[in-house]
């Protein structure tokens, strides 16, 4: 029955190919070795990993039993001896945390070294249960509190190669009560008695009394997890078409995010996307704060005077033109990326033959298109603040492009025809004071039809029955 639910999980769960190698990393314990011995029983072929942490005096022979475990199994084994203290405090991090960071470091090395598809560990229930609840009493957001999947890419350690758990949907009295049953001899690490230690202190003595007030408690909360991690996913799935619309570059130290989009998304989608740019710049960074996320969001509404903030882990949060940039202390701001402004006191013609320029190296140009152009208002206008389609029919040509009048009010899109003052649109969409008369309007005789790089007028937008668009363009040379 062990066996059975081992080669389930591994299958419908981690997604394993029986046929490709996987490693195993084995610390000697209950767990480890039943992982190791179910793989093997279950025919997948392997190379089996240890690494000695050097905490202990008796850490040398714990690399001894598990190479020996191996021989026996006739399987290919590495191990490695590293030096964990040393590594916190030359890398200024806890034990736990420099020990984790050694540990996949070093499985991940070897992984690539052995072509393994998987790097498998033995994580297990109760670990869960353990690590939902450190979460929870660190604060954590959603992703924490669902724990650790089945499956999962570590871009930190290897963009490919997963890391899966085939012992998550069991028990330690399971899998300690199976090691018995076959007579296997085990190493205790003694140190995972010391309540000094956060987790340990959570497994002897938090959970034991959290029992008392409801003896499920560990069911309760690996419950939990499983049901929290499936809608995870799918806000992922969410996170990750906000983060096709709203990215604009990544490189040399930043990552560049269109703004206007970005305020458009619900506040649940901007905290993940900004997750996701540290991420990007910080892929080691854990448990980033609560404060930092919504300080960002706040900078990100209500942009400081000096238009950058510190964020976390040495990172800044700035905003040039319309553009939101998270980037690390070292990294330069990009010079080109200056405000869409006019010139001082232009008002120009646009048409197809003859381009606007505007400052800072801006053009503006004009394209009409016949053919059929699938759901260009719902998706290509949304995607690229720097473009713009419009219903050609119902324009006035040629259009000008000019700064706002005194009073001036115009028909934004999504409001029902309903006017709104420029005044007042500027203010919301958070377009500094200084900026607003210079801001580009594109008109169709006296009425605004696209205020550039913010949204077009309800009054010239495309419709089902359109045959022929403008096409609206905005480009910035680097020069």
């Amino acid at each position: 029955m062990f066996h059975a639910l081992i080669e389930k999980t591994a299958r419908e769960k981690c997604l394993l190919d029986p046929n490709r190698p996987i490693l195993v990393g084995v610390s000697g314990g209950a767990d480890s070795l039943a992982l190791m011995d179910s793989l093997h029983r279950l025919g997948y072929p392997m190379a089996v990993a240890h690494l000695d942490h050097a905490l202990r005096p008796e850490s040398a022979s714990d690399a001894d039993f598990v190479r020996q475990k191996a021989a026996e199994l006739g399987v290919p084994f590495v191990s490695e001896r590293v030096a964990v203290r040393t590594v916190a405090k030359d890398e200024k991090l806890s034990l736990e945390e420099a020990a984790r960071n050694v540990r996949y470091r070093f499985l991940f090395k070897q992984a690539r070294l052995s072509n393994a598809q998987a790097v498998a560990v033995a994580h297990h229930a109760d670990d869960q249960v353990e690590t939902v609840l450190m979460h929870f009493l660190r604060g954590a957001a959603l992703p924490g509190l669902s724990g650790m999947p089945y499956r999962r890419r570590l871009p930190a350690w290897d963009e490919h190669i997963p890391l899966v758990r085939p012992l998550l949907g069991m028990r330690r009295e399971e899998i300690e009560s199976f090691v018995a049953t076959q007579g296997v001899d085990v190493r205790e690490d003694l140190s995972n008695r010391d309540t000094t230690y956060f987790r340990n202190r959570l497994r002897h003595e938090l959970i034991p009394e959290l029992e008392t007030y409801n003896p499920g408690f560990r069911q309760v909360v690996w419950r939990m997890a499983d049901v929290l991690g499936e809608e995870d996913r799918y806000l992922d799935e969410l996170t990750d078409e906000a983060w096709m619309a709203c990215q604009k570059a990544e490189g040399d130290g930043r990552v560049e995010i269109y703004l206007c989009i970005f305020r458009e998304l619900p506040r649940a989608l901007r905290r993940r996307v900004l997750r996701r740019a540290i991420a990007c710049l910080r892929p080691n960074l854990r448990d980033v704060g609560f404060e930092a996320i919504e300080r960002g969001l706040a900078f990100a509404a209500e942009p400081t005077e000096r238009g950058e903030i510190d964020l976390a882990a040495r990172l800044n949060l700035a905003v040039v033109g319309e553009v939101l940039i998270v980037k690390t202390w070292e990294a330069a701001l990009p010079e080109w990326d200056q405000p869409l402004l006019l010139a001082e006191g232009v008002q120009a013609v646009l048409d197809i033959e003859h381009p606007v320029q505007l400052a800072h190296g801006w053009r503006l140009t004009a394209e009409v298109v016949e053919e059929a152009v699938e759901d260009i208002p719902g998706k290509f206008a949304r995607m690229d603040p720097n473009q713009a389609w419009l219903d050609l029919d119902t324009l006035s040509l040629p259009l000008s492009v000019r700064g706002r009048r005194p009073g001036e009010g115009w028909q934004p899109l999504g409001m029902d025809g309903h006017t709104q003052s420029l005044s007042d649109f500027f203010i919301n969409q958070k377009i500094p004071a200084h900026w607003r008369d210079r801001w580009p309007l594109v008109c169709s005789g006296e009425m605004v039809a696209w205020v550039a790089r913010m949204r077009p007028s309800e009054a010239f937008k495309v419709r089902k029955n359109t045959q022929r668009f403008l096409h609206l363009q905005l480009q910035q040379s680097r020069e």
